[in-house]
């Protein structure tokens, strides 16, 4: 495994085009570890390849649903 490469939540937001509200909902869900700042506590990090990881779209039909047919 590589080292691990943190950054503040704000910046990972910024970087992928995520709003607020929906970062703090992959936060609640646990897809991804939240570090705490050392210097500012305050400050949350997250690892950059585990969010990239969690946000990465799932291709169709991923959740056992077949996209491309209706019930």
């Amino acid at each position: 495994m590589g080292e691990q490469r943190l950054i503040p939540l704000r910046e990972a937001r910024e970087r992928f085009g995520i709003s607020k509200a929906t970062m703090a909902r992959l936060v609640k869900e646990r897809r991804f570890a939240v570090y705490e700042n050392p210097l500012d506590r305050r400050q949350k990090l997250v690892d950059l390849d585990e969010l990239t990881n969690a946000v990465r779209p799932r291709p169709a039909g991923s959740d056992g649903v077949d996209a491309g047919k209706s019930s």
